[in-house]
Formats: structure tokens, sequence, C-alpha cells
């Protein structure tokens, strides 16, 4: 037997409109509770019933309130607030759909868009939404190493990803993160593939990337990608975060290291001309590398939650810097 939308729409109005009981529907129907239920299954498959899930909102005064005080304080031009979570996981995609509603207001022009690794845009890149942004080149902001094999610093897994959700065009980079010396790198600066994606990192048009924290617990040094003495150095400069592997101390001075000298990546004086740099970020856990973050201009948008936010204020405030 054929059931027909006309049926489904009548169950699904008296259910989600008038809310009617389920059996009080079967009784009218002269039908079971059990097949009322599938009939509000089959409207839901047939999209007559359409469930939207909306995520709360952030008082429009405190973010306006937080907006000020970030601009005054370290002259931030956007910040971009979520809800705060307790649970790493739901901040992370609380932290990546707020990119991604940012990101599907903006043209749909020609622009490349640069984009970092680590669990924060692993999340941002593998996140169930969808923009149309065709005329959008994205790439990689480094190489690959075979020492982080997890997908969160795959980058271009990340790339991929994220130009899929995208509609755009991801640009791969197939040369490695680090030399085993400064002449091998100084070689591989002399090839075609370097030459092009090195001219795309000077010209981007979007940095969208995270920050480092901790540094003792970064991959980068638990899976031996560098040796405990550069992490012995960073430790004793009071290295709080990174920003694409460039270290700063909390008041977002930039170290530059001997050990770069080794590493593919972007430089620092390429990310800081890309006309457009987003930090996404948030938890207790990253609040010192976010002060150092703001009070280097490191960044032109924040995307963070009101608890991170908060969090980053009273830190300001207790330790009385201007």
């Amino acid at each position: 037997m054929t059931i027909s939308d006309d049926l489904l729409f009548e169950v699904a109005y008296d259910y989600y409109v008038k809310n009617i009981l389920q059996k009080d529907i079967a009784k009218k129907l002269g039908v079971s509770r059990v097949q009322v239920s599938k009939y509000l299954k089959m409207a839901i498959e047939r999209k007559i019933v359409r469930i939207e899930v909306v995520p709360p909102k952030i008082p429009q005064k405190l973010e306006s309130q937080y907006s000020l005080f970030f601009n005054q304080r370290f002259g931030l031009k956007k910040l971009l607030l979520t809800t705060g979570h307790t649970n790493n996981q739901l901040l992370l995609q609380s932290l990546a759909r707020k990119t991604w509603e940012f990101l599907s207001d903006l043209p749909n022009e020609s622009m490349n868009i640069g984009i970092g690794w680590g669990t924060t845009m692993f999340t941002l890149a593998t996140y169930d939404f969808r923009v149309e942004k065709f005329k959008w080149n994205v790439l990689p902001l480094s190489g690959g190493t075979f020492k982080l094999s997890d997908k969160h610093f795959d980058s271009n897994f990340i790339a991929q990803n994220f130009a899929e959700r995208s509609g755009a065009k991801a640009i791969g980079v197939y040369f490695p993160f680090l030399m085993d010396n400064h002449e091998q790198k100084k070689q591989l600066q002399e090839t075609e593939e370097f030459k092009y994606l090195n001219s795309l990192w000077s010209n981007l048009d979007i940095v969208i990337c995270s920050v480092g924290y901790s540094i003792s617990r970064s991959p980068l040094f638990r899976q031996n990608v560098f040796d405990g003495s550069i992490l012995d150095k960073l430790e004793k400069l009071g290295i709080v975060g990174d920003i694409l592997t460039h270290y700063f101390d909390i008041n977002g001075k930039i170290y530059d290291l001997d050990f770069m000298q080794k590493v593919n990546n972007i430089t620092m004086e390429q990310y800081m001309k890309a006309k457009t740099k987003i930090v996404v970020a948030g938890g207790f856990h990253k609040i010192e590398s976010i002060v150092g973050l703001l009070r280097g201009n490191l960044t032109d948008i924040l995307i963070t939650d009101e608890n991170t936010a908060r969090n980053v204020i009273e830190y300001i405030s207790e330790k009385n810097w201007r």
C-alpha cells in the first residue's frame, strides 16, 4: 500500500504543530502507535518534515563588549565568538561551525587561501558544512613529514578536505617539512615546484590557522620531528605558543631560531603579508598562546569561544598589563 504525502503531512502536522500525542493520532486514524511512528519517520525521509537544530547565540551585548575590549587593548580587527563547552570536541566543532559561517559570507572571488595543520584545522576541514567558493585556491602552508602520520597533521589531507567543502581547488605540497641540513633546503628552493608554492605563499588573500600551545606536548617533539635540544632552547626563551611553527613568547615576540633554516613552510614575513589572517583557537589550555598572539598583533581576526575570551581578559587583568 502506497502511503500518500497528504497523509504524512496530516500526521506530521498533528504531531509537530498541534502537539497531539502519537497514541491519539493512532486512534484518530485507526492504526497502531507503531504505524504512526513509521509515518513520522517517512515524513522526514520525504522532506515533508525538516528538523533544524539551531545553535545557541552569544548575546549581542556581550560580543560587542568583548570585541571593544580586544580592539582597544590589542588592536584586533574582528572578534567572533561562539558558545563555550567543557568538552573539547564539542568546542572544536563549535569553532569550526563559526568559522564556516564567517567564510560563507565572503565573496566568491579569485583568492588564494592558505590553511594550517593541527587538530583545530582538521576539525574545520572535516566539519559537515558546505559553501560555494569555486574561485578559491586552497593550499597547505608547510611541507609534509612521515613522522606525523596522524591526519590531524597531514597538510594535504586538510587542504583537500577544506577545498571539497568549499567547492574550491586544492593545491598540494609535495616536498618535505624538514630537510636534513640547510644546504638541502637551498637546493629545494631552486626547484620549479618550490618556487611556485613559495610565490603563492607570498600572495595569500587569507590565512586560516590555529595556535600551538604547551610546546613540550607538541607532536613535533613527541614524535621526534624536532630533537629534544630544540625543546630546551624554546623553554629557556619562555615560548608560550607558535603560529605555523614560528615560536613566540607571552609578549608576542617571534624568535628567529637556527633550526628553522631547515624547515619548509611559510615564512613569518609571508604570513604577515597575507591580506587577512584568521586564527581559530579556544580552550583554557590555549590562554597564554592566545595572549601572546594578541600582544604580538599576529592576527586580524580571532575566532574563539566566550569562555576563552573571558579567561583572556581575566589573565590580562591579573597581570595588570596595558
